[in-house]
């Protein structure tokens, strides 16, 4: 089994050889006509699996950089936007028997990441048969005991199923306030004691979500503003609001465009800018006016993976490689001609966003091959196939790169450019069908979404 999965499923299928490497996948209807050709790369396929990867010792030299600076915040989606944490002590096995600290049941059910802040670690899930209730809750990061829950009525209500988004967008806290997006609508901030300090329905402003899968954006933030983007069937729009008062700086629409990525905050220059890699598109905005400052059209595969931000470039992740980019910051209006860097061989990423880790980028597949290529080139360095795909993205801390897979295995390799050396393989068991959705790290842990109803807190938190 080399877990490729055929993207469009037919009646029947022929398998033929094609060029050095490549295998034709010709599928037909049940009249006999062809009507697909999917291309598949055998040389991906064919990768060394995380097992069989030259292992090193956790120690010594190969140990974690003790230059670490330490961090006791996670503050939202992929830490601050880029997965890179400076958390000192992160442990290497995550498993059930060995290094678990507590775990912690959440009501409902839901597919966003943890975050935290003063030791206290916030979660979001819905519950109900028509998505009708949101919950925030909010634990000790050091035992896990449930400190509080507050509950709110859904603005706008979806029957629930495996087919549509339960509290995946992930919330966003800093030192005064954590905040809170849901899929009906609502954006709500509350205090650390679990407060309400203000509420808005969204939907009730500017019209319902439309779409078969509803919405998994995630918050961003810059010191004093929330950056929303709703993008959807109907009419979309990217916000700004301010984090005090719930009131919009700014709204852009935007034509409609199904897509359950994140914007990204960057600062350059003295200014920042909010990147959107969002079906078809890649735009930076001035986040203090909402003006566009450049955009890049005719992209495909971008609705899921935000981007990643590092050394003056935009890494967009893609399902489709032709799709994974790097576009050099600094242009004004279409930059297609004028600021891509280079464009991937072969390396995408289907749910997890891509990892910029010194001078490698880092994706992960639809069928769990993970790939690294050079950051200024896009030449590819190696890949090998992990042991599940990843919905969590890989996250960097000290030299090492954690791959976290959805199944509960992780894998966690140094961050080398010249070859896969691995450092740790481990399971955390996640139950049923369910799956990691999420992690946060912290000085001497991490706390994971595994399944979506539970957190789990792996190593000794030192907060």
């Amino acid at each position: 089994d080399i877990g490729y999965e055929i993207k469009d499923g037919r009646i029947f299928h022929r398998l033929l050889s094609h060029r050095d490497k490549q295998l034709l996948i010709v599928g037909g209807a049940s009249n006999g006509h062809q009507d697909s050709i999917e291309t598949a790369d055998l040389s991906v396929l064919l990768t060394t699996p995380s097992k069989d990867l030259k292992t090193t010792s956790a120690s010594g030299k190969d140990a974690q950089d003790p230059r670490q600076s330490g961090s006791t915040v996670w503050p939202g989606f992929r830490g601050a936007g880029d997965s890179h944490t400076a958390a000192r002590d992160l442990p290497v096995q995550c498993t059930d028997d060995s290094n678990v600290s507590w775990f912690a049941d959440l009501p409902g059910y839901g597919q966003s990441s943890p975050v935290i802040h003063s030791g206290k670690v916030f979660a979001t899930s819905i519950e109900g048969d028509m998505q009708e209730k949101l919950h925030v809750v909010c634990h000790s990061l050091k035992s896990g005991k449930a400190h509080w829950t507050q509950t709110f009525d859904a603005s706008q209500t979806v029957k629930s199923s495996g087919y549509v988004s339960k509290a995946a967008p992930t919330p966003a806290v800093d030192a005064d306030r954590v905040y809170a997006f849901f899929e009906s609508g609502d954006l709500i901030a509350l205090d650390h004691s679990g407060s309400v300090q203000w509420k808005r329905s969204l939907t009730s402003e500017y019209g319902p979500f439309k779409g078969n899968h509803g919405v998994g954006g995630s918050i961003a933030q810059t010191d004093d503003a929330l950056i929303v983007l709703v993008d959807h069937d109907g009419p979309s729009y990217l916000l700004s609001v301010d984090k005090a008062t719930g009131k919009n700086n700014w709204k852009v629409d935007r034509e409609p465009r199904v897509s359950w990525s994140s914007p990204v905050v960057n600062v350059r220059e003295n200014r920042t800018e909010v990147i959107v890699s969002s079906n078809g598109r890649l735009e930076a905005i001035d986040a203090a006016t909402g003006n566009q400052l450049w955009y890049l059209d005719g992209l495909e595969g971008n609705t899921v993976p935000s981007p990643a931000v590092a050394d003056g470039l935009v890494i967009v992740g893609s399902s489709d490689p032709r799709s994974s980019i790097a576009v050099r910051l600094g242009g004004s209006g279409d930059v297609r001609q004028t600021h891509v860097s280079w464009t991937s061989q072969r390396a995408s990423s289907s749910f997890g966003s891509p990892l910029v880790a010194g001078e490698s980028v880092y994706y992960v597949n639809r069928a769990g091959v993970a790939f690294c290529v050079d950051l200024k080139t896009g030449e590819n360095r190696w890949a090998f196939r992990l042991p599940d795909s990843c919905w969590a993205s890989p996250l960097s801390a000290g030299g090492w790169v954690y791959f976290f897979c959805k199944n509960g295995d992780t894998v966690v390799i140094k961050a080398d450019a010249s070859e896969p050396v691995k450092v740790g393989e481990s399971t955390l068991t996640v139950g049923g069908d369910s799956r990691v959705y999420g992690v946060a790290a912290v000085d001497g842990a991490f706390v994971i979404r595994n399944g979506g109803s539970r957190l789990t807190c792996v190593g000794q938190p030192k907060q």
